[in-house]
């Protein structure tokens, strides 16, 4: 593969991750109203707190990727905490099944998506700029 595709699917590979992040984590963990959580079966915690920071920082995410896309050249060290980011996503996710169960499919599909794009992300890291 070239580096001029590489640098293509990489930002097909971001808008997918940016619209993801805002729909699935960001925007539900920040805002969300207690009968929006329950449509991806989580429960409103009684001190909502940390829940409400993650969706923050997974906001502040959705910008580090937009830096990305504008030019993943300069940028790729962005992409590599991607790689890093997205797996231990992973390893966390199952970390908690194997010890206290996960039923919750959005849970899997978290799962699956971050197992994905820690896959993508890592396959698409662009060659560095020689100087």
């Amino acid at each position: 593969m070239t580096e001029d595709t590489k640098i293509t699917w990489l930002k097909r590979l971001l808008i997918v991750k940016m619209v993801v992040v805002l729909l699935l984590w960001a925007l539900p963990s920040w805002i969300a109203p207690e009968p929006v959580l329950n449509i991806f079966g989580v429960k409103m915690p009684e001190d909502p707190f940390f829940m409400r920071i993650f969706g923050g920082v997974q906001l502040g995410l959705i910008f580090l990727y937009w830096f990305a896309y504008r030019n993943p050249v300069r940028n790729r060290d962005i992409i590599k905490y991607a790689v890093i980011d997205n797996a231990l996503s992973f390893i966390t996710i199952l970390g908690v099944a194997f010890t206290t169960g996960i039923t919750n499919p959005t849970i899997w599909v978290s799962a699956v998506l971050v197992a994905l794009f820690a896959i993508g992300f890592y396959v698409l890291i662009p060659a560095p700029v020689e100087a």
